[in-house]
This record gives structure tokens, sequence and C-alpha cells, in this order.
């Protein structure tokens, strides 16, 4: 098979494979999501404030990311959750202040960052 215009095909290709794996984020409240995801979150955030509840979709499954602030004020946790309230993983790491009031969120090779 003879392609008179490759790249047109492949840049058609690419761009349509690429939106098949595309992450959507919708910024949700605690009373938005389904009933099990709300009580795993409130469960594993233990009376703390949430911060802020994510749902993605993420190779074709939809999950919920939830953020909070620990007690100690020196770290924070985000939990990812299936649609089911299974917890599919928590991640707990160091609260990095910087002087704009916002915090690093541990991916600039801060290795002591994530536990």
């Amino acid at each position: 098979m003879s392609l008179k215009h490759p790249i047109p095909f492949v840049l058609l290709l690419g761009a349509t494979l690429s939106a098949g794996w595309a992450e959507e984020e919708v910024t949700l409240t605690i009373d938005q999501v389904p009933d099990p995801v709300k009580a795993a979150i409130l469960k594993a955030a233990d009376g703390a404030k949430i911060a802020e509840i994510e749902q993605e979709t993420e190779d074709g499954q939809v999950v919920y990311e939830a953020e909070w602030a620990n007690a100690d004020g020196k770290t924070e946790t985000e939990i990812t959750i299936s649609a089911d309230g299974t917890v599919l993983k928590t991640e707990t790491e160091a609260v990095d202040e910087h002087v704009d009031g916002e915090h690093d969120d541990g991916e600039h090779g801060d290795a002591d960052a994530k536990k």
C-alpha cells in the first residue's frame, strides 16, 4: 500500500490516538461524588478539611482524587479512589511552602517529599 501524503496521515493518526488517551479532570465537591467514594474519602481524611476533589479518566476508568492537609501541618495526603469506593493509592508528601504561598507538589527533585 502506497500513501501519496504520509505526513498528514501520520499527524491525523497521532491526533486520533492521543485524544483517546487524554485525561479529563473535573473539580467536584464532596457532595457531588458517588456515596462509596464520599465514604472512602471521609474515612481516610479522618476529619481533615478536604482541599480538593477531582474526577479523572485514567486509561478509560473513572477515578477520584482527593487532597487534604494533615493535622501536623507539615504534610498533605492525596488519595485515589475508584468509582466503587476502592482506595487505589494513597500518597503523603511534605508541604513545601514557597514565597508566593503556593506549595510544591513534590515533583521538583525533592526525593524526601514523597513517602
